[in-house]
């Protein structure tokens, strides 16, 4: 190796090492609760993939395979799915540099690219490594081959290599689109969102296995890189791949993750020194006009609170890519409904439930599931400029109720009306999806402040926001489930009309104290809030 090209790797392996030694710092310091959750689930996840891998390879080293079709099956959808995600990653997070003018003036842009993938896959085994080590290793006990472990690790590794190279490539091609297109510059953050619920709808499609989809996936078996899963049985008994197809596969590694990553470091140097287009302001934009806003009372909220309030809606109008997590409801119910209606034939008569369980949940999430980060650096001044802690959080609630209300009612209605519901039971529903939507937002502020987050993400179109940490998700989720149990306990255990009242009446008294408690937890939070390093 000549000089250079030891520089060259001396300094991706330096960037890879500054950038890693930032998220094990960040996860150490402001987000240390994100730590002892991770690695909660790391070892909840570890002991399922133990059983299921010790499972597994006892069957196949028993039985053997009929055909490949599995294994190429997981092969694929570990490709499709990992791409998507790092491509995510890359369009929103590790595709912007700190301090790109000093990174970019020390080194080469292809250094730089290489260390920043580099670091995705670190982090990649920082978070799975785990529970994929185990895995593997409960894998190669079940099949009575150590070798069968070793093949399984190594191929995986490679996989892993290959799926971040394809996904930093992916995702600095749609910046790059991004940054010279008008139109995606002007509505990246309804592009984003609209391409996240395309890929989980997309998700839902193949998974239901009818016959369309089959017809898509079946040419794809008969690829190279599906051929990656009879790579990771090589050396598993009673399993015999052809060779043919395991060259085809050390190809797909071998060609793959370095031309791609190649292709992936021209795409990082036109966008880190490329110049993006500047949208003209529109001249008929206008603010005027009476909407969800108009209906905030002066009299019973403080100035402070209607301005935060009316703040959080502008801004998620603005930019519907920070409430996502508040649309991911509705749209799981489309598509469950989409589903059990190309199963069974009929529309399902649960939908009206399902509406005013997604009103409850997008009301909680839509606007306080992180307070703190949610204001990225602007919260010292928000919070010292006449804005107490009171009147901050009052303001998210008041926000999540102005939209998700509304919702909450009228998804209830027009879908009971449309289903030919009872009345009565529409009208139970509005009622106690709109009762526990009132707690909600509470349950979700308290959620937020436990697991905050505060780490800036890219919008392609030099726009940055910050996004709710999905710890704080499940939590918020979990509390609203415990709280909802009375009422599911009634429906499910088909309980008389009084009774099912009074389960319903409970749930909702639940919801409230839990809000309560949350509300009062997130103010004495705030109260003694002391700004960390990533927002100074």
């Amino acid at each position: 190796m000549t000089r250079e090209p030891r520089q060259q790797a001396a300094a991706a392996i330096l960037v890879a090492r500054t950038e890693v030694r930032r998220t094990w710092r960040r996860l150490r310091t402001s987000e240390s609760n994100k730590l002892v959750a991770g690695v909660a689930v790391g070892l909840f996840y570890s002991l399922i993939g133990g059983v299921m891998g010790f499972f597994l390879g006892s069957l196949v080293a028993e039985d053997g395979l009929a055909t490949m079709t599995q294994p190429r099956l997981g092969a694929l959808a570990v490709l499709v799915f990992g791409t998507f995600l790092a491509a995510q990653r890359t369009v929103k997070r590790s595709g912007s540099l700190d301090a790109p003018g000093a990174v970019l003036t020390a080194t080469s842009p292809a250094a730089v690219a290489v260390g920043v993938m580099g670091a995705e896959a670190v982090r990649g085994l920082l978070f799975l490594g785990l529970p994929a080590a185990v895995t593997i290793l409960a894998f190669g006990l079940g099949t009575g081959a150590p070798v069968a472990a070793v093949v399984l690790a190594a191929v995986a590794l490679c996989v892993l290599a290959l799926v971040v190279a394809v996904g930093f490539a992916v995702g600095m091609a749609f910046r790059y689109v991004s940054m010279r297109s008008t139109f995606v510059t002007r509505n990246r953050g309804k592009l984003g969102v609209v391409g996240t619920f395309l890929a989980f709808g997309g998700y839902m499609f193949f998974l239901e296995g009818h016959a369309l989809s089959r017809a898509i996936v079946d040419p794809l078996l008969a690829l190279p890189p599906a051929w990656l899963g009879d790579l990771a049985l090589a050396g598993t008994p009673n399993v015999a791949p052809q060779s043919i197809h395991l060259l085809g596969a050390l190809g797909v590694l071998g060609f793959g993750v370095p031309v791609v990553a190649g292709g992936g470091a021209r795409l990082a140097r036109r966008v880190w020194f490329g110049e993006r287009v500047r949208p003209a302001e529109r001249a008929d934009t206008t603010v005027a006009g009476t909407d969800l806003l108009g209906w905030l009372p002066e009299t019973r909220l403080s100035r402070a609170t209607r301005a935060v309030a009316r703040k959080s809606v502008l801004r998620a109008r603005r930019s519907p890519f920070i409430v996502q997590y508040g649309l991911l409801p509705y749209f799981a119910l489309a598509m469950l409904g989409v589903q059990f209606a190309i199963q069974d034939g009929t529309i399902p008569p649960w939908l009206p439930h399902g509406a005013a369980a997604a009103g409850v949940v997008t009301t909680g999430t839509a606007f306080a599931l992180n307070p703190i980060g949610g204001e990225e650096g602007l919260l010292p001044i928000t919070l010292t400029a006449g804005v107490d802690a009171r009147s901050f959080l009052a303001g998210l609630v008041v926000a999540g109720w102005l939209v998700g209300l509304p919702a909450t009612i009228g998804g209830t209605v027009v879908l009971g009306a449309l289903l030919g519901t009872p009345p009565l039971t529409i009208l139970a529903l509005a009622i106690v999806g709109s009762g526990m939507a009132l707690g909600a937002p509470g349950i979700a502020l308290a959620a937020g402040i436990v697991f905050p987050s505060v780490e800036t993400q890219s919008i392609p179109g030099a726009s940055e926001t910050v996004e709710p940490s999905t710890f704080a998700v499940v939590l918020f989720v979990i509390v609203l489930g415990v709280a909802s149990l009375p009422a599911l306990i009634g429906v499910g255990g088909g309980a008389g009309t009084m009774a099912l009242s009074g389960a319903a009446l409970l749930s909702v008294v639940l919801t409230w104290l839990f809000g309560w408690l949350g509300f009062r937890y997130a103010g004495r939070q705030f109260d003694g809030y002391v700004p960390a390093a990533e927002l100074l």
